[in-house]
């Protein structure tokens, strides 16, 4: 374990504003954020949000697939790294494309409701190397208020089905050893997940 994970999730879900002013308020204390949503209009707005509220006076990055990859790496490597490394204030916004295979370390994660195993992900993003109290290395788990994943159909199930988890983990955290992303807890995501999805994988070979 090294951070800590909190369900702030809301009737009516975030507004894109509430996730900019939630990711400006946490730079005061963790002084990088990353702000992880699950779709390219929402992150943009996002960002665009943050560029504003932030007036200047602090870093704030944009990624996302509408990039190509050399640009996508060129913000990582020149920009965020560099912040990172410098511990220069600083805020990335970004699809799930920041969640797989890229070594960096956040102060504060803040990441829109998906599958359990993308939020995993995404928990790993932060205090990655473990060189901070875990109470120091926030991890928020929100409900947007905007995306639509009509067309994101593997979100849209895996955020489904862990929704129904951390209900059931806030109901009765002991059920799950008080651990909203530790093993009782995924495994009882993957049941639901699976469960639903076992017409999808018979199929002839």
């Amino acid at each position: 374990e090294r951070v800590k994970i909190t369900d702030k999730r809301k009737s009516g879900g975030w507004s894109d504003e509430e996730i900019a002013v939630l990711a400006i308020k946490e730079l005061k204390k963790s002084v990088s954020v990353l702000v992880i949503v699950n779709t390219k209009k929402v992150t943009r707005e996002i960002y665009e949000r943050c560029r504003q509220l932030a007036n200047n006076e602090v870093e704030v990055y944009h990624m996302s697939t509408n990039m190509c990859p050399s640009h996508r790496m060129d913000v990582l490597e020149n920009k965020v790294n560099k912040c990172l490394g410098s511990k220069k204030p600083m805020i990335c916004v970004s699809t799930q494309l920041i969640e797989a295979g890229i070594d960096i370390d956040f102060g504060c994660v803040i990441r829109s409701l998906a599958g359990l195993d993308s939020i995993a992900q995404a928990a790993g993003r932060c205090n990655r190397h473990g060189l901070r109290p875990i109470n120091e290395s926030r991890v928020y788990i929100i409900n947007s208020a905007n995306e639509n994943l009509n067309m994101l159909k593997d979100i849209r199930i895996g955020q489904e089905k862990a929704e129904r988890v951390l209900d059931e983990f806030k109901k009765n955290p002991g059920l799950f050893d008080g651990n909203i992303l530790g093993p009782k807890t995924l495994e009882k995501y993957f049941q639901y997940y699976f469960y639903q999805r076992a017409s999808e994988m018979k199929y002839p070979v």
